[in-house]
């Protein structure tokens, strides 16, 4: 629980945020009605968000943006920057 407040307080992206309150908020006791109201997210969030925390700690919470990959190779990206 220690690590959960630790990265609430860093203040991540809001999106991130949101995910580690719900988590929180679960653990605390609160019930989904409760949750959903205040964070104005759905009962799906909360359980998913929950059970990402529980398999992978805070890692599971953070964003896992990947760039998608280019279309030209570098040699292709090479002949358009000459």
């Amino acid at each position: 629980m220690e690590e959960l407040e630790a990265f609430i307080e860093s203040n991540p992206d809001p999106r991130e945020l949101k995910r580690a309150l719900a988590v929180r908020m679960a653990i605390e006791g609160y019930k989904h009605r409760e949750i959903i109201k205040i964070l104005q997210v759905s009962s799906g969030f909360i359980s998913k968000w929950k059970q990402e925390f529980i398999l992978n700690g805070i890692e599971g919470l953070k964003l896992n943006y990947q760039r998608s990959k280019g279309y030209l190779s570098i040699e292709e990206k090479q002949q358009v920057l000459r």
